[in-house]
C-alpha cells in the first residue's frame, strides 16, 4: 500500500525571478526547504567557499596539536578505521594526509567477522606491539570508552574522529552523553559541539581534520582538494548523507575533480569499471564505485581495498580493482540468495501479521551483507527490519528503518538483552546471544507504537506536471539542481490520466518496460522497470484481458495509469529526448495503490 502527496511548503515571497529561476524551480526549492534568497543563491552555486571551516569542530585545535606534537617526536601514528566505504576513505584520507605532511604513520581495519565494528582491545595490542604513540579512529570509537581506557593504560594516546550517535544514559531523570575519555573527540553529534551542519559523514570529518593540519603547514589548497574531495564525495554518497549544506558542495565539486582526477586508483576502478570517466556522476559513486569498494570488507579484508587507493603502480593497481569487480559480483549473489531466504521466510511464517518491527535470524548467512538485505525486505514491505545470522557465539545483524521509526532511539529501550549495539535513527548493527532472540523481540513488540498509518509507504511529489508544460529548457533547468540523492531527490512529478498508446517489454528478465504515455494530444517516451507480469496484471484487473492483449498486439487500447516520475534526457546515437522515468505508478481513478 502507498499513498501520494503533494509537497507544499510555504512561500516565504522571495521574488525569485529576480535570481533567474521560474515558478517550477522555485517550488522545488522551497520544498527542499531551501526558504531564503542567501540559500538559494548558495544552492544553485555549490561552491567550496561556502564550506564550514574545520575550526568549528569541538576539540579540533585540541587534536591538530597533539598531532602536530607526536610529528615533531616522530612518534608512530596508526589509523583505525572500518571497514565500509566509509571506514575506508576515512583512513585513506588520514593515513595520506599525515604522511604529505611527515608523519611516521601506518593503518590498521578491523576485520568484519575476526575483529567485529571499530576499535578494540585487539587492535590496540597490535598497535602497542608496533610502538605505536598515537591512535586516531576514524569513522568509529564515539561508542568506544572502555577501549579507549585500554589504550591510555597501554600509554597510548587517543584520538577518536567519527560521526556517529553519542551514547546516551538517563541518569537523575536527565539524559548523559557518554563521551569516551579520550585525548581529544571530534564528532559533530556531540551536544557541545557548535559546528553548524552534523549530517557529515566520517569521512568529511577526517577531511576537515586533514585540512585544519594543511592549513597549518602551508600545504597549497588546491592540492588539498585535488586529493581528497573525491573520496570525500564517494562516502557522503556511499553513506547515504543528505545532499543539502555542505554536503551538496562536497559532493557536487568531488565530482568535478573526480571526472578529472589523476589517482591511480580510482582511475583503475572506473577502467575496471567500464565507466566513462566524463559521465560519472551520483549513480556511479552509489552503486558501482562505493559497492566495489564495500566488496572488500564485507568478502575479505578493506585492507585489499585500502591497498589499491594507496598503490602506486596503474597495472596492479587496474588488476586489483578488477579481483575488487570479481569481489563484487560474487557479494551480489550471495545478497540476492539472501534475500530470497528471508523474504521467502517472512511470507511462510507470516510475519508481516506478527509484528510491525521485522526481526529475522536465519541461521548460515554471510554476515556482511545482512544490512543490505535488511534494506532490500524494508523497501519491499515498509517496515523496519533487523536481518540477523550467526556469528561466532553470538547471533549478529544490520537493521535498516522507515522514517516513522527512529531504531537506534527505539532499540535503546531493549538493549538490555544486547551484547553490542550502535546505530542511528535510520540504521544499526547489534548483537546478542541466540538465548535472548525470542525475548528481545517480545520486548520490541511491546515498546513499539507503529501505526497503521505508519506503515504505508508515502510518495511525494513536488506537484502536479500536465505534459504539455515539459520542455527541453525545464529539463536543463532541473539538472541545476544536481547533484541528486538523499535529502535531495531528483524532482518527481505527478500526472494523471495517461492513455497507454504503445507498450513493449524489454530486458532478459522480462523487467524493463518501455510504452508512449498521451495527455491532451501530447506524449513522450516513458520507462518503468517492474516485473512486466506484475504490470499487466495489475492493468487486466481494472481494463480486463482482451484490452490489455490489445495493448500489446499494437492495436488500439483505452487504458489509462496516473504516473509519478522523473524526467530526464535520452541520448542515443547522437539524439537527445526527453523521456519520463516513472518511479510510481496507479491505475487512473484509484486512490491507493497495494502491491
Amino acid at each position: 500500500m502507498e499513498r501520494w502527496f503533494i509537497k507544499n511548503k510555504s512561500d516565504p515571497g522571495i521574488e525569485y525571478k529576480k535570481l533567474g529561476i521560474n515558478n517550477v524551480i522555485y517550488k522545488i526549492l522551497l520544498n527542499r526547504e531551501v526558504n531564503s534568497e542567501e540559500e538559494i543563491k548558495s544552492f544553485l552555486k555549490p561552491e567550496l567557499s561556502n564550506l564550514n571551516s574545520p575550526i568549528l569542530l569541538k576539540d579540533m585545535v585540541k587534536a591538530s596539536n597533539l598531532i602536530l606534537s607526536h610529528l615533531a617526536k616522530k612518534n608512530k601514528i596508526r589509523i583505525i578505521g572500518d571497514y565500509d566505504v566509509d571506514g575506508v576513505t576515512s583512513t585513506y584520507i588520514l593515513y595520506s594526509g599525515l604522511f604529505r605532511i611527515g608523519a611516521n604513520v601506518s593503518y590498521d581495519i578491523p576485520h568484519r567477522v575476526e575483529d567485529g565494528y571499530g576499535i578494540n582491545n585487539n587492535l590496540i595490542d597490535r598497535a602497542f606491539d608496533a610502538g605505536v604513540n598515537l591512535i586516531i579512529t576514524c569513522d568509529n570509537g564515539i561508542a568506544a570508552r572502555d577501549a579507549v581506557l585500554y589504550a591510555k593504560s597501554k600509554g597510548i594516546d587517543i584520538i577518536i574522529t567519527d560521526h556517529h550517535e553519542v551514547p546516551k544514559i538517563i541518569e537523575d531523570d536527565k539524559e548523559k552523553e557518554l563521551i569516551p575519555h579520550a585525548s581529544a573527540v571530534i564528532d559533530p553529534k556531540q551536544s557541545s559541539c557548535s559546528y553548524p551542519f552534523e549530517d557529515i559523514c566520517g569521512a568529511v570529518v577526517a577531511f576537515k581534520l586533514i585540512e585544519y593540519l594543511y592549513l597549518i603547514k602551508g600545504v597549497d589548497k588546491e592540492e588539498f582538494y585535488e586529493s581528497f574531495l573525491p573520496f570525500a564525495a564517494i562516502a557522503t554518497v556511499c553513506d547515504v548523507m543528505p545532499l543539502k549544506n555542505e554536503n551538496r558542495i562536497i559532493v557536487s565539486q568531488g565530482l568535478k575533480y573526480l571526472r578529472e582526477t589523476k589517482h591511480l586508483g580510482l582511475n583503475a576502478l572506473i577502467e575496471a569499471s567500464d565507466i566513462k570517466k566524463s559521465e560519472i556522476d551520483v549513480y556511479h559513486l552509489g552503486f558501482i564505485i562505493g559497492p566495489t569498494i564495500n566488496s572488500s570488507g564485507r568478502l575479505e579484508s578493506a585492507k585489499y581495498a585500502l591497498e589499491l587507493l594507496l598503490e602506486k603502480d596503474y597495472n596492479e593497481a587496474l588488476d586489483k580493482a578488477k579481483e575488487l569487480r570479481e569481489l563484487n559480483y560474487e557479494r551480489q549473489k550471495l545478497t540476492q540468495d539472501a534475500f530470497n531466504i528471508i523474504d521467502e521466510k517472512v511470507i511462510r511464517e507470516n510475519l508481516l501479521e506478527k509484528h510491525k518491527v521485522l526481526i529475522i535470524y536465519e541461521e548460515g548467512l554471510n554476515e556482511s551483507i545482512l544490512g543490505i538485505v535488511a534494506g532490500k525486505i524494508k523497501e519491499k514491505y515498509y517496515r523496519p527490519t533487523v536481518v540477523l545470522s550467526d556469528s561466532k557465539d553470538l547471533i549478529k545483524g544490520s537493521g535498516r528503518s522507515i522514517e516513522e521509526y527512529n531504531m537506534f532511539k527505539e532499540f535503546s529501550k531493549s538493549k538490555n538483552y544486547l551484547d553490542a549495539f550502535g546505530g542511528h535513527k535510520m540504521a544499526c548493527g547489534l548483537s546478542l546471544p541466540l538465548e535472548n532472540l525470542d525475548d528481545f523481540i517480545k520486548d520490541v513488540d511491546e515498546k513499539e507504537n507503529l501505526t497503521e498509518e505508519d506503515l504505508i509507504r508515502k510518495i511525494y511529489i513536488d506537484g502536479n506536471l500536465e505534459l504539455k508544460y515539459i520542455s527541453m529548457n525545464l529539463v536543463k533547468e532541473l539538472e541545476n539542481l544536481a547533484p541528486f540523492g538523499n535529502g535531495n531527490s531528483a524532482p518527481k512529478f505527478g500526472a494523471k490520466n495517461l492513455k497507454i498508446n504503445t507498450l513493449n517489454i524489454l530486458g532478459k528478465n522480462k523487467n524493463f518496460l518501455k510504452m508512449n504515455l498521451s495527455q491532451d494530444k501530447v506524449s513522450y517516451t516513458a520507462t518503468l522497470f517492474e516485473d512486466s507480469e506484475i504490470f499487466l496484471n495489475n492493468l487486466a484487473k481494472s481494463y480486463g484481458r482482451e484490452e490489455v492483449m490489445a495493448l500489446l498486439q499494437g492495436r488500439p487500447s483505452n487504458i489509462f495509469i496516473d504516473v509519478i516520475f522523473n524526467l530526464e534526457l535520452n541520448k542515443f546515437n547522437g539524439n537527445v529526448s526527453i523521456q519520463l522515468k516513472i518511479k510510481s505508478y496507479r491505475i487512473s481513478g484509484e486512490k491507493n495503490v497495494n502491491r
